[in-house]
């Protein structure tokens, strides 16, 4: 089982999944709360939390847009 460190803009969660990353990043947005600021971007990584700046070559990212709509909040 993976633990996926996902971030995006306030929204920070730790979960641990049998999902793929991808799929971790969907499912945390169900987390968020109305004082959350969500980023243009989630980035998942299993070594910590990332951003735009600390992000490296093994964190995934995924567009925020596209989980929105597949989440249907878009």
């Amino acid at each position: 089982m993976a633990k996926y460190y996902v971030k995006s803009g306030s929204l920070e969660l730790i979960y641990s999944t049998r999902l793929s990353a991808f799929d971790a990043a969907r499912m945390v947005l169900w987390e968020c709360n109305e004082n959350d600021q969500l980023d243009e971007f989630f980035y998942v990584d299993e070594r910590g939390f990332r951003n735009y700046v600390s992000a490296d070559p093994n964190t995934k990212v995924f567009d925020t847009e596209r989980i929105l709509r597949l989440e249907g909040w878009a």
